[in-house]
């Protein structure tokens, strides 16, 4: 993702958490978390944890914080925060392979890591080691336009993610901004009228134990970004961007972990609402991750078909 279409893209996710937020909810408190939420997945595009050549072998922009499993961690840390990030998804897998889509069911697509056909349709030789197979590897005109960044490379790889048509910082990008600040803008107008309460204007102000580890947390993930910016384009070559790069981008991560600690221990009900949820979503994703793997060890005990025209087994 380039500065430019970065200067596009980040206020959009961020005006469509608002605005969803404005006209479901109507509380400033609820508006603000979802809009904050909305900026949390694409924590992933930057390689504080990995190498510049390991980020983009392992293609984890738009994988990483884009998937089901982290937005259910972090409904768990808040509820408007995960409803805020499935948003930003939501958007993302409109865009086309050169902004990389979504990968929602990450890790476990990484679980498969070869496809029974080429992208031209042609079945590929199966390999005994290998006994589960994706459908089709992606096409290489699909990435070929992307950011150098995010370039797969000359290995191509099994079609794991989901495309949409719509490029970001294009039309639909620049819509859904102007669209959500419009309505956004008359939600208040019509409330500060009186005409229809569609947003609570009252002016109480923000309780303590909520206000402050949300600006902390805020903090930190602009912080984020504009460290991210820079090491992408390397506007501070003569101050070393890497290392600054690393160190800012530790610090935003040290900044949001400690908003959290700290936001669980100034709203000690939330954190007991979140610790009673526990158990169920555990039980899901025990049973999920269960199910898969009996599917997968049993699936993987079946030979490979000697005859071309039958397939082997694809998920």
């Amino acid at each position: 993702m380039e500065l430019g279409r970065a200067s596009t893209n980040f206020p959009t996710h961020v005006m469509f958490g608002i605005v969803v937020g404005a006209v479901f909810f109507g509380k400033p408190e609820i508006i603000l978390l979802m809009g904050i939420g909305s900026a949390i997945p694409d924590l992933d595009r930057e390689y504080g944890f990995l190498s510049k050549e390991s980020f983009t072998r392992r293609q984890v922009h738009r994988a990483l914080a884009h998937n089901f499993l982290f937005l259910g961690v972090v409904y768990l840390i808040n509820p408007y925060l995960g409803l805020g990030a499935f948003l930003h998804t939501f958007l993302d897998a409109l865009t086309t392979a050169r902004d990389r889509g979504v990968e929602w069911l990450y890790p476990f697509t990484r679980l498969v890591n070869r496809a029974a056909y080429d992208y031209n349709g042609n079945r590929i030789d199966l390999d005994p080691k290998h006994k589960i197979y994706l459908l089709q590897n992606e096409l290489p005109v699909l990435t070929k336009k992307t950011t150098k960044d995010l370039k797969p490379g000359d290995q191509t790889q099994p079609w794991r993610r989901t495309y949409g048509p719509a490029l970001s910082g294009g039309l639909l990008d620049k819509g859904i901004f102007l669209g959500s600040v419009a309505i956004t803008l008359l939600l208040i107008l019509f409330s500060a009228l009186g005409l229809q309460q569609f947003i609570d204007l009252t002016g109480r102000p923000f309780s303590l134990p909520f206000a402050l580890p949300f600006a902390i947390g805020s903090v930190g993930v602009v912080i984020n970004f504009v460290e991210g910016e820079i090491d992408r384009k390397q506007l501070t070559k003569k101050f070393k961007p890497d290392r600054i790069y690393k160190a800012l981008f530790y610090l935003s991560i040290g900044i949001m972990i400690f908003a959290v600690i700290l936001g669980g221990t100034m709203n000690p009900e939330v954190v007991l609402s979140s610790v009673n949820r526990i158990p169920y979503v555990a039980t899901g994703i025990a049973l999920v991750i269960l199910i898969a793997f009996v599917v997968l060890k049993a699936s993987s005990s079946k030979p490979l078909p000697t005859d071309p025209t039958k397939e082997p087994v694809i998920v």
